[in-house]
């Protein structure tokens, strides 16, 4: 994986976001099932990655195989023999996932190697979940905890994922040496990793989540270690979540033990949420990153998200519910700012009531006009 062939242009080489392609048709079988073109965004089955599914000129992409120096479609039902051109669409909801789980992979690579010394022999990315097989065996339930949460703390650093074409002869610091000779296309995660790949990735580490570590078990002499991000990785939190409710239907004596899953569970859920937008939130030109919002209620599953996005630097929220006419504001330290201070005059001024501490303060204004004026005047 990582090596460039010339007979079919490779388009998701050059950009892994291309959804929708124009292309001619150089090849095809007898029956027009199995199609050839001379570029394409499709990318097929390798390197531990599904092949992407989708449609050409309408019909569905059942399969797509890497024939080393071309790539060949398979169509759910015959292309038309006098159809030349064909315009291609691939699914942007897999293409997504898959991107998010292949960045998500290299960065739990990097950090298994570089901090645990944990080496990746393979990668498969499943319909559900994914999995690596690294060596040597053994990681403890503490130790996948810390692997859990130093991985999340790089995917969290947004940093650019980037990509480049280098020969193999003057390559230089890719976590694996390649097998190949010739170009290679090279995948940089910035600060962590670089990988000779030629997978879909992101753009941005922020853009993975986070990574949540589920089952391991001994597969010859390595370690096969389960994870989940992106999407799948709520998904697996809601499957945990049922699973432990129906675990404990009927039975009077869990109950309490089951509420204290459940708000563990939203806690996390809660926390990812927080901590994902801040990472996909821009800074602004003081190198703030805000998350301010009207809505109906500030419930307390806001506030829990509200309260990881201000866990990180110079973050500031501004939460304002029309019902009640309410508002919660906090802001990171490093901003400089005494929230409560602040809130307390302004509510003041307004004929509201509330307060709070430096760092986050919440109350609520007589009606909604003067709970707008209350919101821009903390904005400014």
């Amino acid at each position: 994986m990582g090596y460039i062939n010339d007979l079919t242009e490779r388009l998701y080489y050059h950009d892994s976001y291309l959804l929708n392609f124009d292309a001619t048709v150089t090849s095809r079988s007898a029956d027009g099932l199995r199609i050839e073109l001379d570029r394409t965004a499709f990318y097929p089955s390798s390197g531990g990655q599904p092949f992407d599914t989708g449609t050409l000129s309408g019909i569905d992409v059942v399969d797509v195989l890497d024939e080393d120096d071309r790539i060949t479609h398979v169509l759910g039902s015959p292309l038309a023999p006098d159809l030349q051109a064909v315009a291609g669409s691939v699914d942007a909801a897999m293409r997504l996932d898959h991107m998010r789980q292949h960045t998500g992979q290299h960065a739990l690579s990097a950090v298994l190697e570089e901090e645990f010394g944990l080496k990746t022999v393979s990668f498969h990315m499943g319909a559900d979940y994914s999995t690596i097989d690294v060596e040597p065996l053994g990681a403890s339930a503490a130790k996948l905890l810390e692997i859990e949460r130093k991985v999340n703390e790089r995917l969290l650093q947004n940093s650019p994922v980037s990509v480049a074409f280098e020969h193999s002869s003057t390559v230089v610091g890719l976590r694996k040496a390649p097998d190949r000779e010739g170009l290679l296309r090279v995948v940089t995660i910035a600060g962590l990793d670089r990988s000779a790949c030629g997978g879909t990735h992101v753009a941005r580490t922020g853009e993975v989540g986070m990574i949540l570590l589920g089952k391991t078990e001994k597969v010859r002499q390595s370690l096969r270690l389960e994870f989940f991000c992106g999407g799948r990785l709520l998904r697996e939190l809601h499957r945990r979540f049922n699973e432990a409710e129906s675990q404990t239907a009927g039975l009077k004596e869990r109950l309490a033990e089951s509420d204290k899953a459940r708000k563990r569970f939203s806690a996390e859920l809660a926390e990812i949420a927080g901590q994902q937008r801040y990472a996909q939130s821009p800074p602004d030109a003081q190198g703030r990153r805000t998350w301010i919002e009207e809505m109906e209620v500030v419930d307390e599953d806001t506030r829990m998200q509200a309260n990881a996005f201000l866990n990180n630097e110079k973050a500031l929220v501004i939460l304002t519910g029309r019902k009640g006419a309410t508002v919660m504001f906090g802001a990171h330290p490093s901003l400089g700012l005494d929230c409560g201070k602040v809130f307390k005059a302004l509510v003041a001024e307004l004929g509201g009531k509330g307060g709070g501490s430096p760092k986050q303060a919440q109350g609520s204004l007589p009606d909604l006009e003067s709970l707008r004026l209350f919101a821009e005047k903390l904005k400014a």
